[in-house]
């Protein structure tokens, strides 16, 4: 969901209004997904490369997260909507924060419509390297017969495991065009779309076309 600061240097002079426009627009999207009956729905909300930013900025988006881990969990009850938190770094995220997105999570379990999961303090790298030390763990220790080792063992043990399944699409807004360590394993096989809005200024329009050329235009050969 990218384009959040220079969308509100554009149209406020102040780049954290951007970022909250930005939150504003992801219970508008899961609107929108919910109405085309889409299964899941999985946004990168924060990198664990994105701690390296100005601290004032990374504030104003903990500031921001806390506040919309309320909004978003009467939303997602009310509609149905299963929340995930996704994370490889949770340890960093303030208590604060930390308090609402279990709140949120908790209180979502129940719900059997859209899962959402929502990538916060998440890198992909990190999750792989995770994943394959577990494995190496259970097989030093005998409970992993490494012979049998295989996908769907790698798979089990990423964060997205019984979240889903792998993304059919991705979407990346503001006009970048790269993968930025997100779902770097799950993303094999996903057809991928590229946005030169910011995401903030993302219409229902945009999503439905990007349904109708998933549905009509892509031919998913899984290298066959």
């Amino acid at each position: 969901m990218d384009g959040n600061r220079r969308y509100g240097k554009l149209k406020y002079g102040n780049a954290t209004r951007g970022h909250w426009d930005g939150s504003s627009k992801l219970v508008e999207f899961a609107k929108w997904c919910i109405a085309e009956r889409i299964a899941v729905l999985t946004v990168f909300a924060f990198s664990s490369e994105n701690w390296k930013r100005e601290p004032a900025e990374v504030a104003a988006l903990m500031k921001i997260f806390a506040k919309y881990c309320d909004e978003l969990r009467v939303e997602a009850i009310q509609r149905n909507i299963k929340i995930m938190a996704l994370s490889t770094e949770y340890e960093r995220i303030p208590a604060h924060v930390q308090v609402g997105i279990k709140r949120m999570v908790e209180e979502t379990q129940h719900c059997n419509g859209m899962i959402m999961n929502i990538c916060l303090s998440y890198g992909s790298r990190d999750e792989i390297v995770r994943a394959t030390k577990s494995i190496v763990e259970d097989a030093l220790h005998n409970k992993l017969d490494p012979k049998i080792i295989n996908e769907k063992t790698i798979s089990q043990r990423l964060l997205t495991n019984n979240c889903g399944g792998d993304p059919d699409v991705l979407i990346r807004t503001s006009g970048e065009v790269r993968i930025s360590n997100f779902l770097l394993w799950q993303l094999a096989y996903t057809e991928l779309f590229f946005w030169d809005k910011p995401w903030p200024a993302v219409e229902k329009a945009d999503l439905l076309q990007v349904i109708h050329t998933y549905a009509k235009g892509r031919n998913r050969r899984y290298g066959k």
